[in-house]
């Protein structure tokens, strides 16, 4: 009988202990969740403003050859969308209203479609127009090259290939002042 209730007491300490963690646990997240607004995503999901963005080369949709050369001399939207990200395909559409729009003002655009699961179908669908469209494997060399930490993700490369305004929305990075 005396092993009996030492058992309970000792299993009632453990509960008590696992209850306290578990409450520490639950006032770490919400404190992290508070700090992270809703919709917003943390800095630093890419290159920073001001980094010259790495020697790449790939191959457009349309099969010609895309590299850092092509984005030195002018403006150049740039968005990452993955096929795993239940926001990407929403946000397409209107990054390629953004390319129709800046197109009119001089500035270039391509769509990184990075494949996961899902079928990139529907997202090149979306990416029509002016935009010019490279489909890579998940690791590939264009979302390595941008340090691409999170979909959908938007980077404003200035004449000199450096970035000049990175966002989650297309729409503002137009309108970023240039870094000096």
């Amino acid at each position: 009988m005396a092993v009996l209730v030492a058992a309970v007491i000792v299993l009632g300490g453990l509960v008590l202990v696992n209850l306290l963690l578990t409450a520490a646990i639950i006032r770490k997240l919400r404190k992290i969740t508070k700090e992270l607004p809703a919709g917003r995503a943390r800095e630093g999901f890419g290159l920073p403003v001001g980094a010259e963005v790495p020697a790449f080369s790939a191959l457009t949709v349309a099969d010609t050859k895309v590299t850092t050369d092509d984005l030195a001399g002018g403006h150049t939207l740039v968005g990452f969308f993955s096929t795993d990200c239940r926001h990407c395909l929403p946000k397409a559409p209107g990054f390629a209203a953004t390319a129709r729009d800046a197109a009119a003002d001089g500035v270039r655009t391509l769509a990184v479609v990075v494949t996961g699961e899902e079928e990139p179908a529907g997202l090149l669908a979306a990416l029509t127009g002016d935009v010019t469209v490279v489909v890579e494997n998940e690791g590939g060399g264009l979302a390595d090259a941008f340090a691409v930490a999170g979909y959908p993700s938007f980077f404003l490369v200035g004449p000199d290939a450096t970035i000049a305004a990175s966002g989650h929305e297309p729409e503002p990075l137009l309108s970023a002042p240039s870094p000096t």
